[in-house]
């Protein structure tokens, strides 16, 4: 029985980077709310898309390492480790922004956050870079979850789950803190990774022979 999780906004959590960075490229006020959704809204309305495209470069590229582990994740990934279940990271990320001339490596940014914060020390998390998968498209993310043979995945997005080829006999677990609903109906939806926890271990124990 193995897991994939995804990265960007599941893994790691960008409000408090995005926050500061918008802040410092004058785009909000330092009072807005410290809230991915809510920046961009922001953003987007009052400085346009591509203003919206630069703070996306500099977060998921050059100020990564000032990123966040999403609260609890790392807990529930060490649990996973305790009991051997094995789990993989699949994230749909280009190489490089779609935008603009920075030709900052996206995939080796993420990595290097993953290194900093102990996921392939034998210390902490012990995975090996084939443990990390980066698709070019949400297809190719889906192919590879199947390709992976996942019994349970974890995502941000509820487009992931309803690509048409996502396969079946998958549980479906939604990451998601600020909504706690998914007009999707064989998904479920958690607000935190300590919800998630405890239903993964439920299902997991109950479907152990």
């Amino acid at each position: 029985m193995s897991v994939g999780i995804d990265i960007d906004n599941t893994i790691i959590c960008y409000d408090n980077v995005l926050h500061k960075v918008a802040c410092d490229m004058g785009f909000i006020a330092p009072s807005l709310l410290v809230d991915k959704q809510t920046i961009r809204n922001v953003v987007r309305k009052s400085h346009g898309d591509e203003a919206w495209q630069k703070l996306q470069v500099e977060i998921y590229g050059v100020s990564i390492e000032k990123a966040d582990l999403s609260e609890g994740v790392w807990d529930f990934l060490m649990s996973l480790k305790s009991r051997g279940i094995p789990f993989q990271l699949v994230s749909h990320k280009t190489q490089y922004p779609n935008y603009g001339d920075v030709k900052v490596d996206l995939r080796k940014a993420a990595l290097k956050f993953l290194e900093n914060n102990n996921f392939f020390s034998n210390a902490g998390l012990g995975l090996s870079l084939s443990d990390v998968f980066f698709l070019s498209t949400r297809m190719d993310k889906v192919a590879k979850i199947k390709d992976l043979g996942h019994r349970f995945f974890i995502d941000d997005l509820e487009e992931v789950f309803a690509e048409p080829d996502f396969p079946k006999g998958v549980h479906k677990l939604l990451y998601s803190p600020k909504v706690k609903s998914c007009c999707l109906a064989d998904v479920k939806s958690f607000s935190s990774f300590e919800e998630v926890r405890s239903y993964f271990f439920e299902v997991f124990e109950n479907d152990l022979p």
